[in-house]
C-alpha cells in the first residue's frame, strides 16, 4: 500500500517511531512535504537525543520550531564522557525560549520577545540517562542548563544496567542539581537514581549533613524516587518532611540508598524515624505530625542484591 493512503493518525505514528529510533531524524522530514508537514511537530514536540551531536546541532539551530516542546530526552548510549553535554543542553533550551518569542510575536505598542527568552521552558517531562564526572571543571553548567526548564517530571537514572552499582550524579553534580531544582515551580515527580549527595560528617562543603532538608521547598512535589544513592543523610529526609509547605508530597521511595557507602546497610524505615527524634528545629508536637508522616509516606527498600557486604540477609523488598 502506498503511504499516501495511510490514514493520518497511522502515519503519525509510524513517523513518531521512526523518528525517534533514526540517528538523524531530519532525514526522515526530506522525504515529501507530508512527511515534513506531520512529522516536524512530532519531531519538535518531544526532542529525544540519543547522542552528542545530535543535542549540538539541535543547539546551533536557528529556525523556529513547528511547536513548543512538550517533552526533551538525553539518553547517551553508555552514559557518554562528553564534560560540555549541560552546556549543549543549556543552548537547546534557549533555542527554545528563542522560538517561543518569535512565536509569541511584538503586542501592540511594545514587544514581550524579552520576557518570552528568559522565563523558563515549561515541559511535561525532562529525562536524563548520562554521566556526570568529578574531574569535570563544568559541572556548574548542571544549574545553568536546567534551571531554564520547568518541569512537571524530571528523571536523572544512570546509564548503566541496574545490577551494576555505579555513580552517574557525583556529589558535585547533586549540589548543582538540588540548585536547579530550586527554580522549579510546578514540578511534580522526581527521579533519581545512581546518585551520591555532598554530605560528609564534619559538614565541609555540604549543606546536607547538618539536619538541612533534603530538597527545598517544592509545594506542588507528590513523589520523590531516589534509587542506588550513597551519603545519604537521614535526617535530611526527616527534616525535609518535618518542613510545612509540601502537603502535596505523597510518596518518597528510598531504594537501595545508604548513609554512608553500598558496603554499609541500607537505609530503612526505622532510620529516618530515629532522625525524626533528633531534629532540633521541630517542637514536641510537630514532631509526632512529623513522625507519622514519615510513617506515611517515606518506603525503604531493597531492589538490587550485591555480591557481599552490608545488609546482603534482608529479603527483597520493604525495609522497616
Amino acid at each position: 500500500m502506498s503511504l499516501s493512503r495511510v490514514p493520518t493518525e497511522l502515519l503519525q505514528a509510524i513517523l513518531a517511531f521512526a523518528l525517534d529510533e533514526h540517528p538523524s531524524p531530519g532525514e526522515i522530514l526530506c522525504v515529501n512535504k507530508t512527511f515534513l508537514e506531520l512529522g516536524q511537530p512530532l519531531l519538535h514536540g518531544h526532542l529525544h537525543f540519543h547522542s552528542i551531536n545530535q543535542l549540538i546541532l539541535f543547539a546551533k539551530g536557528s529556525a523556529p520550531l513547528a511547536c513548543a516542546p512538550r517533552s526533551v530526552v538525553i539518553a547517551l548510549a553508555g552514559g557518554s564522557a562528553d564534560f560540555e553535554v549541560f552546556r549543549h543542553l543549556m543552548g537547546a533550551l534557549k533555542r527554545c525560549q528563542r522560538s517561543r518569542a518569535i512565536a509569541a510575536g511584538p503586542t501592540v505598542g511594545h514587544s514581550t520577545n524579552g520576557d518570552s527568552e528568559t522565563a523558563q521552558v515549561a515541559l511535561d517531562l525532562l529525562s536524563l540517562r548520562l554521566h556526570s564526572h568529578s574531574s569535570n571543571p563544568h559541572l556548574g553548567h548542571i544549574y545553568e542548563a536546567l534551571s531554564l526548564a520547568n518541569p512537571k517530571t524530571f528523571v536523572w537514572r544512570g546509564p548503566d544496567p541496574e545490577h551494576h552499582f555505579s555513580t552517574a550524579i557525583v556529589p558535585t553534580a547533586t549540589y548543582h542539581l538540588i540548585c536547579a531544582i530550586s527554580t522549579w515551580t510546578v514540578v511534580e515527580h522526581i527521579t533519581l537514581t545512581n546518585m551520591s549527595f555532598p554530605s560528609d560528617e564534619l559538614g565541609v562543603n555540604t549543606s546536607l549533613s547538618r539536619g538541612a532538608p533534603l530538597l527545598p521547598p517544592l509545594p506542588s512535589l507528590r513523589t520523590l524516587y531516589i534509587g542506588q544513592a550513597t551519603l545519604l543523610p537521614p535526617s535530611s529526609v526527616a527534616a525535609m518532611l518535618a518542613r510545612p509547605g509540601q502537603e502535596a508530597l505523597e510518596s518518597v521511595r528510598l531504594v537501595d540508598t545508604y548513609r554512608h557507602s553500598i558496603w554499609g546497610n541500607r537505609i530503612r524505615l526505622r532510620d529516618v524515624e530515629d532522625a525524626v527524634g533528633q531534629l532540633r528545629t521541630i517542637g514536641p508536637e510537630q514532631r509526632v505530625e512529623a513522625l507519622e508522616r514519615v510513617r506515611r509516606v517515606v518506603r525503604c527498600e531493597k531492589k538490587t542484591e550485591r555480591a557481599q557486604g552490608g545488609d546482603n540477609g534482608d529479603a527483597v523488598g520493604i525495609l522497616t
